[in-house]
C-alpha cells in the first residue's frame, strides 16, 4: 500500500473523536471494519506463534482510506 493511501494519526484522531461524539461519516465505517479484521488477524498469528517482523507488522496495520463512491 502506498504511504499517501494509508491513514494518518490524525485521521486516526479524527475517527476517535468521531465515533466518541456518535457522528460518524460516510467511510468510517470500512475505516473500523479494517481496523478490526487487522487486530485479529495480529491476534491470531501472536496466538499461533508467528510473531510478524516489524516490517511485517508495519504493513499488516496499515488502514487504507476508505474507498469512495460518486452517489
Amino acid at each position: 500500500m502506498k504511504e499517501e493511501n494509508r491513514l494518518t494519526p490524525e485521521e486516526f484522531a479524527g475517527l476517535i473523536e468521531r465515533l466518541e461524539a456518535q457522528s460518524l461519516r460516510k467511510g468510517d465505517g470500512q475505516i473500523l471494519e479494517a481496523i478490526l479484521k487487522k487486530t485479529l488477524l495480529i491476534q491470531q498469528k501472536y496466538w499461533e506463534g508467528k510473531i510478524p517482523s516489524k516490517k511485517q507488522l508495519r504493513r499488516l496495520m496499515a488502514i487504507a482510506r476508505p474507498e469512495t463512491s460518486d452517489d
